[in-house]
């Protein structure tokens, strides 16, 4: 397989996924977890009003960690939570709102990195909204390479997301089963599949690595629990889909050739 497996940065634009952020109540039991995992290291800043720790793989920032306080409610599973670029926070915000989605956290500054604002769909998944940072995406093993909404009501949110980010809904054919493809200009920004299980909407992240049996194997050994055995995607690649050790869901991808290890292609035809 003709992989990347060095990490390069790739210029941002509005509409596309700029940040993974993972949501825990044990910052030290998930850090671990991932550092072993990856190979990431960690850098944790005390400046704010909270803790805030990115991942790193080598010196490029790959995710983030932030503490679940007692401001959260309890029954809130410790999760990853994904941000899209955009050139207006608030006007994003208030449009999400119009468009029958819900405001979760209103707009406001992310210290010194920006401003952003946590959206709920109509169907009850979450995703931030920000503008700021350095304008620019890591790409290569270690780092996240696709971002897809697991819905119980693709056409909703086949409208919901196409009018709020300027997307277009692709059909996709690379599997059995229904799954779309949110097209950011001529750039592939997520993808989209209906669940066939009861549970709450929610959007599910891929990172890239070298193995996708290897590292689920390694997963498991730490402590994940399997939700989605390594499985290929037919002219695509392989994946995998585990809970942290802390019970936040993540998937793992291995494209088949260096196209498919980020997000440009992974949507097949």
């Amino acid at each position: 397989m003709a992989m990347q497996t060095e990490i390069t940065m790739e210029p941002i634009t509005a509409g596309t996924f700029c940040w993974n952020e993972l949501a825990v109540r044990d910052t030290e039991k998930a850090g671990a977890f991932y550092t072993e995992l990856f190979g990431w290291t960690t850098d944790t800043s005390e400046d704010g009003p909270m803790p805030y720790t990115v991942f790193k793989m080598g010196e490029h920032a790959v995710g983030g960690m932030i503490q679940m306080d007692s401001n959260w409610p309890e029954d809130v599973p410790p999760h990853w939570g994904c941000y899209i670029s955009t050139d207006d926070v608030d006007a994003t915000a208030a449009r999400a709102t119009e468009l029958g989605g819900a405001l979760c956290c209103e707009p406001q500054e992310a210290g010194d990195e920006g401003r952003f604002a946590v959206v709920t769909d109509p169907t009850g998944a979450v995703v931030s909204v920000f503008k700021g940072g350095d304008g620019k995406n890591p790409k290569g093993h270690g780092s996240f390479c696709w971002n897809e909404l697991l819905t119980n009501d693709m056409d909703v949110c086949s409208a919901f997301y196409s009018e709020l980010f300027g997307w277009k809904a692709e059909a996709s054919h690379t599997s059995e089963e229904p799954y779309t493809v949110f097209m950011n200009g001529e750039l592939w920004a997520g993808g989209m599949m209906k669940m066939q299980w009861e549970g709450q909407p929610a959007w599910l992240g891929y990172i890239s690595v070298a193995s996708v049996d290897e590292t689920t194997a390694k997963a498991a050994e730490l402590g994940a629990t399997i939700i989605c055995e390594p499985a290929d995607i037919p002219g695509i690649g392989r994946f995998s889909v585990f809970t942290d050790a802390v019970g936040a869901a993540i998937a793992v991808f291995t494209g088949l050739s260096e196209c498919c290890s980020d997000s440009s292609c992974c949507s097949g035809d």
